[in-house]
């Protein structure tokens, strides 16, 4: 497990650890990703490269101590892609001075427009149309999967 590799303070138990990588992953994801994804133009497979984006620092993390836990790193990659998912816009009228209507993009971030496909997921070699209904779904199964393999992480170490 991670915490009997690293080496902590009396005072740095477990929910000091858990809370300081769980900082990592929002600010890493709040202003790294969306910089990222607010500044870069789309490109073959940029999708996956965004994924890809999303986990590198947890895999490094892995492949220093190991990869015991990897569903932790896992779960922080997913609370990563989340802060881009969640605030991409906010980000983008803070820090880029961009213009969104905050209502209507939740909206349909978050599921309410049904089949309204606003963006395109590109793969590569593959393209998948991305409705609000798909996006919202995919924000809903990444928060339920991030709480899960924390809980389930918390109670085994």
């Amino acid at each position: 497990m991670i915490l009997d590799k690293m080496v902590l303070s009396k005072e740095e138990d477990k929910t000091v650890f858990i809370i300081k990588l769980l900082l990592y992953s929002f600010v890493y994801g709040l202003f790294i990703i969306n910089v990222i994804d607010l500044t870069t133009k789309g490109f073959w497979g940029y999708h996956l490269f965004l994924i890809a984006c999303y986990f590198a620092p947890f895999v490094i993390v892995c492949l220093i101590i190991g990869f015991d836990d990897w569903e932790l790193l896992m779960s922080l990659g997913l609370i990563a892609s989340l802060m881009n998912d969640l605030f991409y816009a906010p980000i983008g009228m803070i820090l880029f001075g961009r213009k969104y209507d905050l209502i209507e993009w939740y909206l349909w971030q978050l599921g309410f427009y049904g089949l309204d496909t606003k963006w395109w997921f590109d793969g590569g070699f593959f393209k998948i149309p991305v409705s609000s209904i798909l996006m919202g779904l995919s924000i809903y199964a990444r928060i339920i999967t991030s709480y899960l393999i924390l809980l389930k992480w918390w109670r085994e170490s």
